[in-house]
Formats: C-alpha cells, sequence, structure tokens
C-alpha cells in the first residue's frame, strides 16, 4: 500500500463515439471488512453495458449519523484515488468477501474535476439509474442505539398492513410488539410506540435531505434501501411510509422537518407511476428544502424527472460551464416564455436584503432553501392548490430587454400596503408549548393588524372575523366553507385559554409562562374528554387537524397585512409598508411590487381577500411594469 500511495489515479477522458455514450463502471473487487478499498476501472457503452449496480447516496453528513467526509484513499488501477468518506463507508458494506460487484457510483465514475465531463455524464444520469440491474440506496451505517434496524423491520409488517381494510390502533401497537418481540425486547406494549419513533427518525437520515436523490431513487426500476447491514425493497418503504402518515394516533411523533423531505419523494414516485409526470417549476417548489453542495444543481438534478424540460420545451439541460445566476435567469426566462402563465413570478424569494446582487428579482434563486408555500403551487396531478384566477382569464405576454435583466409585464395596481404584521416564523424542532406561545403570539399580533375581532364589515360586507380565518388558510372553495369555519371557530375555543395568558403579559415571563401552558393543556385535555371530544391538534385532538394543516401551509413565513383601501392580505415574508400590490395579466394571484426609481421590485406573492377571483381586475386598466 505505501508504495502504491505514490502514484496518483488520473482519468482518462470519454470519448463519445457512434456507438453511443459512454460511462465507467467500477468493479469492486471482493475483500475483508478491515481491508482498504480495492477497485479496477471500466469504460462501458450504456446501450449494452454489462449488468450493473448503481449507488444512491449522499456526499455530505448532517443529522443524527455524522461521517467526516474527507477525502480517504483507495486504491484503483493500483493507483490511489481519494474518495469522500461516506462513499467509501458505503462501499465497504457493499462489498462482497467472495465476488467483484460491478457499480456505478457518481463520486468515482465522473471526474468531478473536468466540467465538460461532469456536463456530459450528468445528462445521462436518468439512463444510468434507470437501465441499473439494482439501485442501491444507502442511507449509513446503523447507529449506536440500533433505532434503524427496528424501523426496517417494521417497514415490512407496515406494507403488508396497507394492503389491508380499515387498519386501527390496536393493530398498529401489535405490529410495533411483533417486532419489538423478535428482537427480545421485554415489556413490549409500553414500548410499541418506541418502533414508530425510530421509524420517523429513520426520515432524519441525510440521504432524503439531498436533492439527487429524487431523480435517482424515483427512476429505479428495482431499488433497495439499506441501512447498516439490514435492507428493505424501496417500494415497500414508501406504502409503509404512506401508510403511517395516514394515521392520526402517529401525529403526536412527526417532526414535520423531516418528514417534508419524504414525502417529496413519495410525491414524485406517484406522479411517474401515474403517468406523464411533472413539470419543471412544480419539481423545483416541490423538492426546494433538499441540498446540494453545488447550487447549480438544484435545477440539474431535476431536469431529467420533468416533462417539459426537451429540446421543443424548455430546452434545459445540465451545463457546468456557466455561472449559477445565469443559469437561473435562463430558467425562469424560458418557463415565463413557454409555460403560458406567471406562476414563476409565485416562486418564494430570498430577503431583498440578501438577495442575489446580479440575480433579477423576477428569477427565483434556487439555491435558497425556503418553506414558504407559493399561492401558484400544484399537486402531482397539475391541479392548483389554491384555485385562483385574480386576473380572470387573461394570457401572459411577458417581455425582456437585451440584456435580460428586466422582465415587462402589463397589469393594473389595486392599493398599497399600510400596516404589517409579525412574520410567521416558528421552528418546528423547538418545544411544543414554546410552540403554542409564538404561536399565539403571531395570531394575537395578526388580529390587531387586521382587526379581526372589530364589529365593523369587510370591504364585500363579510363579518372580519370571517374574512380572518379565511385568509389565514389562503381561502377556500365555497364547499369547503362551513366545515372550514366550523373547525377555526373549535380551534379559536382552545385557543382563548392561551389568549388569556397574554393579555396579562406572562409571554415575557417565560418559566411562568410554561407552567401556566401546561396548566391550559391538561384542563382543555380533561375538558374535551368530559364532553367526549378531541378538540383540536394543542390538545390532541383532530377535529381541527385541516383547518390547522392549511393554515400551516398558508402562512408559513408570511405576514399578515392590511392596504390604504381596507383589504386583508396574507404576503410574502419581506412586504414591507409602502409596497404595492397588483394584478398582472395570466397572472393567478396578486403580487407584492416595491418601486425602485423608475421600474419595480418583486416582492413576493399574496393572497388578498375579495380579489381572488377577478373581482378587481380590468383589462383596460392595465399598463406596462418593468421588474428589475
Amino acid at each position: 500500500m505505501d508504495s502504491l500511495c505514490n502514484e496518483r489515479f488520473s482519468y482518462e477522458r470519454i470519448s463519445t463515439t457512434l456507438n453511443g455514450p459512454a460511462i465507467r463502471l467500477v468493479e469492486l473487487l471482493p475483500g475483508s471488512r478491515d481491508q482498504i478499498l480495492e477497485c479496477k476501472m471500466m469504460l462501458s457503452f450504456l446501450e449494452d453495458s454489462p449488468a450493473y449496480e448503481a449507488l444512491s447516496y449522499t456526499w455530505v453528513n448532517r443529522g443524527k449519523i455524522w461521517i467526516p467526509n474527507v477525502p480517504t484513499p483507495i486504491i484503483c488501477d493500483n493507483k490511489q484515488l481519494d474518495i469522500p468518506k461516506s462513499l467509501e463507508t458505503a462501499l465497504c458494506h457493499l462489498r462482497n468477501p467472495q465476488e467483484s460487484r460491478l457499480i456505478w457510483a457518481d463520486a468515482i465514475c465522473i471526474n468531478q474535476q473536468d466540467d465538460d465531463e461532469k456536463t456530459h455524464q450528468v445528462r445521462l444520469m436518468r439512463d444510468i439509474y434507470r437501465r441499473a440491474r439494482r439501485v442501491n440506496i444507502w442511507l449509513g451505517p446503523q447507529s449506536q442505539s440500533g433505532p434503524g434496524e427496528l424501523a426496517l423491520d417494521l417497514v415490512r409488517h407496515l406494507a403488508a398492513a396497507s394492503k389491508e381494510p380499515d387498519p386501527d390502533i390496536r393493530q398498529l401497537m401489535q405490529l410495533g410488539s411483533q417486532v419489538l418481540d423478535s428482537h427480545g425486547v421485554q415489556d413490549r406494549d409500553s414500548n410499541a410506540i418506541t418502533v414508530y419513533t425510530a421509524f420517523f427518525e429513520l426520515l432524519e437520515r441525510p440521504w432524503f435531505t439531498r436533492t439527487w436523490i429524487v431523480q435517482e431513487a424515483v427512476v429505479a426500476s428495482n431499488a433497495l434501501l439499506l441501512c447498516g447491514t439490514k435492507s428493505v425493497p424501496w417500494m415497500d418503504f414508501l406504502d409503509a411510509f404512506a401508510y403511517s402518515i395516514e394515521q392520526p394516533s402517529l401525529m403526536n411523533i412527526l417532526n414535520p422537518d423531516t418528514i417534508v423531505y419524504a414525502l417529496g419523494l413519495l410525491s414524485a414516485c406517484r406522479a411517474v407511476q401515474r403517468g406523464p409526470g411533472q413539470r419543471l417549476l412544480d419539481l423545483l417548489l416541490q423538492h426546494r428544502q433538499c441540498g446540494s453542495s453545488d447550487p447549480r444543481d438544484k435545477v440539474f438534478a431535476l431536469c431529467g424527472l420533468a416533462n417539459d424540460t426537451g429540446p421543443n420545451r424548455l430546452n434545459i439541460k445540465p451545463d457546468y460551464r456557466r455561472h449559477k445566476v445565469e443559469i437561473f435567469t435562463d430558467v425562469a426566462k424560458s418557463i415565463l416564455l413557454r409555460s403560458g402563465d406567471l406562476d414563476l413570478l409565485s416562486v418564494p424569494r430570498r430577503s431583498t436584503a440578501s438577495a442575489e446582487v446580479d440575480l433579477p428579482s423576477w428569477a427565483p434563486d434556487w439555491s435558497l432553501q425556503h418553506n414558504q408555500t407559493s399561492f401558484s403551487a400544484r399537486d402531482i396531478s397539475g391541479n392548483r392548490l389554491f384555485p385562483f384566477k385574480a386576473s380572470k382569464d387573461t394570457k401572459a405576454d411577458p417581455k425582456f430587454s437585451v440584456d435580460d435583466k428586466l422582465l415587462s409585464v402589463k397589469g393594473m395596481f389595486i392599493d398599497h400596503v399600510t400596516s404589517v404584521g409579525s412574520l410567521h416564523e416558528i421552528e418546528t424542532g423547538s418545544m411544543f408549548v414554546t410552540k403554542i406561545s409564538k404561536e399565539q403570539t403571531i395570531i394575537n399580533n395578526w388580529e390587531r393588524v387586521s382587526g379581526a375581532r372589530s364589529w365593523a364589515r369587510y370591504i364585500n360586507g363579510e363579518k372580519m372575523l370571517d374574512v380572518f380565518w379565511q385568509t389565514l388558510i389562503g381561502g377556500c372553495v365555497p364547499a369547503e366553507y362551513n366545515e372550514l369555519r366550523d373547525q377555526f371557530f373549535e380551534f379559536n375555543r382552545t385557543i382563548k385559554r392561551f389568549r388569556m395568558l397574554h393579555y396579562v403579559g406572562l409571554q415575557n415571563y417565560r418559566k411562568t409562562y410554561l407552567a401556566a401552558s401546561w396548566v391550559m393543556l391538561a384542563n382543555s385535555a380533561m375538558s374535551d374528554a368530559f364532553h367526549k371530544r378531541l378538540a383540536s391538534p394543542l390538545s390532541g385532538g383532530y377535529t381541527t387537524w385541516t383547518f390547522a394543516t392549511r393554515m400551516a401551509m398558508a402562512a408559513s413565513q408570511r405576514r399578515m397585512v392590511k392596504t390604504r383601501k381596507g383589504y386583508m392580505a396574507l404576503a410574502a415574508g419581506d412586504t414591507a409598508v409602502g409596497d404595492s400590490v397588483a394584478l398582472v395579466q395570466g397572472g393567478q394571484v396578486p403580487l407584492v411590487l416595491r418601486q425602485v426609481g423608475y421600474y419595480w421590485q418583486l416582492v413576493g406573492d399574496a393572497y388578498v381577500h375579495g380579489i381572488m377571483n377577478g373581482d378587481a381586475f380590468e383589462e383596460n386598466k392595465c399598463e406596462m411594469i418593468w421588474i428589475v
């Protein structure tokens, strides 16, 4: 080994021939766990390559399982090659003691120092993973406490249970007890819930947070999920996860911070299974919280999955020779010109104070991991989550300046902002009672800003409190109105108890507030039990679950605002007093714009109650608006 370390492995260029694109494959030589990894590199044409396995893993290590991701030497063609520690660990687990395995892994098979090669090979990655005999999804080694082992054993039971009709809470606990029993754990009944906790902790593994894994897992025809020495079929895991999140009894151990990544994966897999797939914009929004070491990969990693990136559509291809600002601007321009709508302008923006200097405000910075929901977002079937037509059925006609710095749209100004509420920004990982305190503080502030408790009537004649709750959830269709109204007042009944603590100022005294809050929770729970009802998420119930979920989706990272004419709105988090509200032709929702000299800066989208269905739009009053 010492003599081999002196000679470094160097890549030979991959040439394109008439036989089609070529890729590198690695023959992982047999060996024991304590031996240094040895492999051989080979070139193969993708169209007629020998049977190989592809590896899906994460380069960067975060979360509860941490492996220092420093360069680690292996032997490749009798020379030293440095690879990420996380990849070396995965290959050590995959290595067979007796036989070689043919593997494709990006950090070895692509020369990461050659941008031309990266550009060419990354364009092939969808086919590489699709053609693989098997895709090995590596979550990482087993943790010392072993919850991953419990979790994967539970997957098999949940996947089977998902195919049975009408399971109940007793069956869920029985499944947990069976897993504990197989591991020889005593006192199974009291610890059954810990198995489900272990399952959801599995979702905290860094693999779920990486952008590239979406394509790798979705296009695989045969995938295996591995954690240490345990493994389960990937489709079983998806079935188990989909089943578990539908069980109300497990809601109290779910962490929204972690399940959002798995939900995105589940949605992407279901979209591909259902047929035509999704638009690039919808994929970018859906997986925006995922990370990548190179910000350009936030776009490149999803191009292969999108149904509109081909030559006759958006014509977007990975190219590592271009700067991220150039890529993000071109992507935005292509989507605006070819999508037929202005949904892209509703993508949540970075704060104007910290925005990328050279990136126009109309071009989203996809390197930003943002959890604000766009009011133009769609589900996996392409249906809008918020079905608005604020500019009626008008068509978008965007135009650009010669240097692509300015976007021109036709629109009309409705009003300007005169008061702004607190930012809805709650750490989902914080203590439960602390969340209640922050939530209540924000709601109290929003009630004051909007005048929700006043006896006055809204512009359209509605009661102010009815306008307030509709604005909290970004509106609703008539068929949902009565149910959601009832849920709001049930939700309001529960939080009244916490409002009293704020009226006397206890939120300024943390220990006293927490103690009083626990008393309130206990009182709420006993009251609900006495009346034989499950009142709200605050007291462990589910009758307000739809309202609470809708509010969390619509309000996160936004502010309640009021305009000069009296409109109540849920606006982008960077909205400030003096900003203008505009409706633009082809836009589904109002936009918040900020004047900068002769031009306008895009702040974000907004729900403005009373004008979401074209009530205020007049096409003959539209003018040219230049957005910088």
